[in-house]
């Protein structure tokens, strides 16, 4: 099955970024046509988010959060089959990487906050050609995707770690050794790092408390950044503007509720550059409790 996969991905790095829009747009409409499960849940996540815009508006985000999305593999068939010189040439512009340059720099890590926005998958490429870096990942549940993804994410010397307790534990070792630890801090937490209940675009959402946990290790205390690389479409086919930003205050906070409000504004505020950019298909408001709703049940 992994020759299979592997073989999948070459095929699918051969497409042109040009052609790779163009299907990601066809692509959409059959998802939407079909009514899939991204569609499906992409749908109750703007209804639920956006009850101000109207039906038209939520069309319109919905179906181009959908063609986003589905670049995606293509995306990550590039990284793992153009040379790296290619790819980096596929950078239109970078913003903000004082920020983390002189967080770096102090020597008692940084703790980079990455939201599935745009093509994330390209921010590890991009930073192990200046920085160590260290990140956690979830293995697949189809085993056999996982060589494609840890060969992909290590190109440029990443470290990767598993979601489980020997992962952390190597999560934090990388944080007291001065690395760039990546986290994506907009999914559902697992038992290992804990939540707090917070609010995502106006909704009720599980936040990770992890990323509190990482950024009090070590003597000193890790600075905090956030990340994005979001892409521009436009008559050559696909470019990344990869940006850095200071997260809202309220991060650095020992009070949990505020740390959790304060991440979640901070995500929240890059996926509003461009909607459609945001992982939308990622069921974000699930496991909210027993007496909650679960807004994804099928009726």
């Amino acid at each position: 099955m992994a020759t299979v996969i592997a073989g999948i991905f070459w095929l699918l790095s051969l497409i042109p970024p040009k052609l790779a829009v163009a299907l990601g747009r066809g692509l959409a409409r059959v998802m939407v046509l079909c009514n899939t499960d991204a569609h499906r849940t992409t749908k109750i996540n703007i209804e639920h988010c956006f009850p101000e815009k109207n039906a038209a508006a939520r069309e319109q985000i919905i179906f181009e959060s959908l063609a986003q999305t589905a670049l995606l593999p293509i995306e990550f068939a590039y990284l793992l089959h153009w040379p790296i010189e290619k790819l980096l040439a596929r950078i239109s512009s970078v913003q903000g990487e004082e920020l983390l340059h002189t967080a770096w720099a102090e020597g008692d890590g940084v703790l980079l906050l990455m939201p599935h926005f745009g093509c994330w998958e390209f921010m590890s490429l991009y930073l192990g050609s200046d920085y160590p870096v260290s990140a956690l990942y979830t293995p697949p549940n189809l085993r056999a995707l996982e060589p494609a993804i840890l060969k992909a994410r290590e190109r440029q010397g990443a470290v990767l770690h598993p979601t489980n307790p020997a992962g952390l534990r190597g999560l934090v070792r990388g944080m007291k050794q001065g690395h760039v630890v990546v986290l994506l801090p907009d999914q559902v937490p697992t038992g290992e790092g804990g939540c707090i209940m917070s609010q995502f675009f106006g909704q009720d959402a599980q936040t990770m408390a992890l990323a509190k946990r990482i950024s009090s290790v070590g003597k000193g205390k890790p600075k905090v950044v956030m990340a994005s690389a979001w892409r521009k479409i436009d008559a050559t086919g696909i470019s990344y503007n990869i940006s850095f930003d200071l997260p809202e205050c309220g991060i650095s906070s020992p009070d949990e509720v505020i740390y959790a409000d304060a991440l979640n504004k901070s995500v929240q505020k890059i996926a509003e550059r461009d909607l459609t950019q945001y992982q939308w298909t990622y069921k974000r408001f699930r496991r909210l409790g027993p007496d909650k709703e679960d807004i994804y049940r099928r009726q």
